[in-house]
């Protein structure tokens, strides 16, 4: 059965408040403002069938729900996910389809080419880099050929010093890292250079698109990735 891995550390599931439920505290956070970006960016038709894979409490799903036929959120936090039941219940989305499962086995659940759109919001960074590069391969079995797959809110390691005000604190986050055998994942996950993504797209022969992010609250160090599934 999947674990909560990050329950309790970042995200706390049982406060009332969608935010914090997603380790999203203060003002400058909006998940309507950040799913219109994605709507934005992703272009969802009234037609389209949609995978929203570490959907959290669906808080994402809540607003993208409104904007296709049929939306399927996947989590592996059973916490995360009854609270997403609860908004749905609350918010009536009858297009909406939860299931509790590891983001590795989406093609186990569903069938090939089951959606339109697929898209992984505030969570591809918690993979490492084997996982990442499996995730990206069964997220293109799951998607249809010239669908879209959408990759967000991903801290860009080229921009690491626009995160670290000085050297001498991520030096000292690496070392507290090591120490408690994180193996160079931090809070926000791991860095990725946006070039890992491209190449990987590349030998597989999928379009890939670098985007930034622009007037959301961590635009000058992460950035979006939109993949055309022309597998």
């Amino acid at each position: 059965m999947p674990q909560d891995k990050f329950i309790g550390k970042w995200a706390f599931p049982l406060d009332d408040s969608l935010l914090e439920q997603s380790a999203r505290r203060g003002g400058q956070y909006d998940f309507k403002k950040i799913a219109d970006d994605i709507i934005e960016k992703v272009h969802f038709g009234p037609g389209d069938v949609v995978l929203d894979l570490c959907c959290g409490n669906a808080a994402l799903a809540k607003f993208i729900s409104k904007s296709c036929k049929e939306i399927h959120g996947v989590d592996h936090s059973a916490h995360l996910i009854e609270s997403a039941k609860k908004l749905k219940e609350k918010e009536n989305l009858k297009n909406l389809s939860l299931h509790f499962e590891d983001a590795l086995l989406i093609d186990e659940l569903f069938s090939e080419d089951k959606f339109d759109k697929s898209y992984c919001y505030f969570s591809f960074q918690y993979f490492d880099k084997q996982k990442r590069e499996l995730l990206l391969k069964k997220l293109s079995r799951v998607t249809k050929r010239n669908g879209v797959i959408f990759l967000g809110d991903i801290p860009d390691k080229t921009r690491i010093w626009n995160f670290y005000p000085t050297k001498l604190k991520f030096y000292r986050e690496n070392i507290s890292r090591l120490a408690q055998f994180k193996g160079g994942e931090c809070d926000l996950g791991w860095w990725i250079d946006p070039k890992e993504i491209t190449d990987w797209c590349k030998r597989k022969k999928l379009s890939t698109e670098i985007l930034s992010q622009k007037n959301l609250p961590h635009s000058h160090y992460r950035f979006d990735v939109l993949i055309r599934n022309t597998k």
